[in-house]
Formats: structure tokens, C-alpha cells, sequence
């Protein structure tokens, strides 16, 4: 009886983590990044994601917020839209996450991950907007992110 209870608790557990935790503090390295550097990190062991973002100062931090000093970030994660972003209670990011494009060059160019509200300026239309970069209809964008770039003789450096 107390194994079926066991394998119960087990399987209720595992299938109530639908999305992957962020906002855990985490180390994104030894250099510490400018102040109007984004940064995504990976692998960072801290994070459940093995992804760690931190992104410039924007606004006016909320009350009881504080950001990252020194060389350490958020843990984040990729995601279709805000509700894939499930902040962890110890985050020092208060008012939660939004689902966003962090950079448009290196290996993480173009990809969505959960972006702390504290501190960015969130449009009235309460979403980020794609950056034209991303765009996979206009050929200049050459981020092997995009549909149609890998493998595609166009985009040399998108290989398989």
C-alpha cells in the first residue's frame, strides 16, 4: 500500500511540471558583462535549462526587485509565450516573465526565452515584438535560427 502511494505521489508530481522554472539566480561565467550587454550562457549547471540570461537595465526596478550585479544572470528558458514561464518563488524577479527574442546574433540568435518584466519596458501591447532581424522572409536576416536557413546554400555558415 505504501509503495502504490509512493508510485501515486510520484506521477502526480512528474506530470504537475508542465514548463521549465526560471528566475534562479545563476553564473554566467568569469567576465562580468557591460552594462548594456544581453547575455545568454549555456551550459549553465545552476539552471534547469542549462540557460542563464542577463539582459541591460531598462526601467525603474519594482518594489522588493533587485538586479543581478557582477557576472550573474537569471535562469531562463525557451518559450512560445509567457505562460511557458514558470517563476520560481526565491527569483528576484517580482513582477514574473515575459516570453521574448533576446538577441538576434551568435547561436541563440532569434530564440524566444522567458525575460524577466522587472526589468525591461514592456510595450502597451503587453508583448515583445519580433525584431525585424528575425524576420525569415527578408534573405538579408542570415540567423540559422530562422526557417529556411539550415542546410540552404544561401546561408553558408547554417549547417546541418
Amino acid at each position: 500500500m505504501i509503495r502504490l502511494a509512493v508510485v501515486l505521489g510520484l506521477v502526480l508530481a512528474a506530470s504537475a511540471c508542465t514548463s521549465t522554472p526560471v528566475g534562479r539566480i545563476c553564473d554566467l561565467g568569469t567576465a562580468a558583462p557591460a552594462p548594456s550587454e544581453v547575455v545568454v550562457a549555456s551550459p549553465s549547471l545552476d539552471c534547469v535549462s542549462r540557460t542563464c540570461l542577463r539582459v541591460p537595465l531598462g526601467r525603474e526596478l519594482p518594489m522588493g526587485s533587485t538586479y543581478p550585479e557582477g557576472n550573474v544572470g537569471l535562469c531562463t528558458a525557451e518559450c512560445e509565450s509567457a505562460d511557458d514561464c514558470d517563476r520560481v518563488p526565491e527569483s528576484p524577479c517580482k513582477t514574473g516573465f515575459t516570453c521574448g527574442v533576446a538577441v538576434t546574433v551568435g547561436p541563440f540568435c532569434c530564440k524566444k526565452f522567458c525575460i524577466c518584466k522587472d526589468y525591461i519596458v514592456i510595450p502597451d501591447s503587453g508583448s515583445l515584438g519580433t525584431p525585424m532581424a528575425c524576420d525569415s522572409n527578408e534573405p538579408a536576416n542570415a540567423c540559422c535560427n530562422l526557417s529556411g536557413r539550415t542546410g540552404n546554400s544561401q546561408y553558408p555558415l547554417c549547417k546541418q
